[in-house]
């Protein structure tokens, strides 16, 4: 049995027009602009967590997600808003106006249910448990073959593309339940607004992260954004993607004038050439690091609370973060994603510095040749200042930025429900 799940399923009609960071599509146009995981891996088990942000009927979301085992109530939890949103301002690109330049020889750089029975005449597809978990009604269902699996999740409104019938089939061969989640007809989520992060948790000796159902639902590129986290007194350290290709995007350098230029466009090319020339499948790692680690830091702390509720075990300082965002299409998301804890404490932020006079002083254009007397090896001059102090110089975060990981359409997030008359 394949130890690890995870693939929520959009339903994308098949004239869907989507832009290359938005997930379009089900009758009613519900969309979603951001999109949001993290995994949890610490003692076999493994703890698994989405937020989503749709725009449009809140009350038409719905999810699949295949499964490992037969999920008990306690298995699953809904989560506060704040927790992705404090996570993601930790985490977030940063920018400078003062990158520290005029500082020198300072610092070290490092420091309802889902399931009302019908749709299955031949009786193959079984609702194993059924919860009502916040906001969510909660289906378990077990299937013994795809079609049937397919007929009941399109009569109860999860619309599958028929291109997903031969993987269906693949994990019901491999033992896996499915996760079934709608809205509930008594939640009280505003349209366009944020629903609660859904979380669920099972046992587990590896991590992986099916995508391949996600992909056959939706003609266009989607993005992925995964929150790592692993126990450094386990094999912690930084997470990646063994089967799928990484890319450095280079930072640490001048990457232009905020008062004339767009970050988010910069940073959208920067993430494109590199993610094309990597085959269209492929990684990056944007923040790594533990309690600490951060050099620079955004001036948001992702505290011990936050870190309980996505399913962390132990000692706060044991932890260890990884932000990866990965981007793929239909045509080369053939495998699942099978992630790997690497040992290595390696921190990184992603930072780039403003262009103006006195980062120029010291401070490279990204993607400009070496000066006489050469970088350091992460593409800064070497009079560069990483440490907490830049903060406190103008440093500021992707919150302050109007920049968000390109609507990461992750997984396909959402097969929305039709609405009932």
């Amino acid at each position: 049995m394949v130890p690890l799940f995870i693939a929520s399923l959009l339903a994308l009609t098949p004239d869907a027009v989507a832009c290359p960071t938005i997930a379009t599509g089900t009758p009613n146009g519900l969309t979603y602009d951001t999109a949001k995981t993290s995994i949890v891996h610490q003692n076999g088990r493994t703890t698994f967590t989405v937020s989503i942000n749709p725009s449009g009927q809140s009350q038409e979301f719905a999810l699949v997600m295949p499964v490992p085992a037969l999920l008990q109530e306690s298995d699953i939890k809904v989560l506060d808003n704040r927790v992705f949103e404090n996570l993601e301002a930790y985490t977030g690109l940063l920018t400078m106006f003062d990158a520290g330049c005029a500082v020198r020889g300072g610092g070290d750089g490092g420091g309802d249910g889902g399931g009302d029975g019908g749709g299955d005449p031949g009786g193959t597809v079984h609702v194993e448990a059924e919860y009502l978990v916040g906001d969510y009604q909660i289906s378990i269902l077990s299937a013994e073959e795809s079609a049937g699996l397919f007929t009941w999740l399109n009569t109860n409104g999860y619309h599958l593309a028929s291109a997903t019938l031969p993987v269906l089939e693949e994990y019901i061969a491999q033992g896996m339940y499915f996760m079934a989640a709608k809205v509930s007809e008594s939640a009280t989520a505003a349209d366009g607004s944020s629903l609660p992060p859904l979380q669920v948790a099972y046992n587990s000796d590896t991590i992986a992260i099916p995508i391949r159902l996600a992909a056959l639902n939706t003609s266009t590129q989607q993005d992925m954004l995964i929150y790592a986290i692993t126990d450094e007194t386990e094999v912690g350290g930084v997470v990646g993607i063994s089967n799928f290709d990484e890319f450095v995007i280079e930072d640490k350098c001048i990457w232009g004038d905020p008062s004339t230029e767009d970050f988010g466009a910069f940073y959208e090319d920067e993430f494109h050439t590199l993610w094309e020339a990597s085959g269209k499948a492929a990684w990056t790692v944007e923040w790594s690091g533990g309690p600490t680690s951060c050099a620079p830091c955004s001036g948001t702390r992702f505290d011990a609370d936050g870190l309980e509720a996505l399913g962390f075990e132990g000692d706060y300082d044991d932890h260890f973060l990884t932000r990866i965002h990965l981007r793929y299409t239909p045509e080369t998301a053939v495998e699942d994603l099978m992630l790997y804890a690497s040992g290595m404490s390696q921190p990184k932020v992603t930072s780039f510095a403003d262009d103006n006079s006195s980062n120029r002083a010291c401070i490279l254009a990204c993607g400009e040749a070496p000066r006489d007397g050469g970088t350091d090896e992460d593409g800064s001059g070497d009079d560069v200042v990483d440490d907490d102090e830049s903060k406190d110089s103008g440093c500021t975060s992707a919150a302050a930025v109007p920049w968000s990981v390109a609507g990461l359409a992750i997984l396909a997030l959402g097969a929305a429900r039709r609405r009932e008359g």
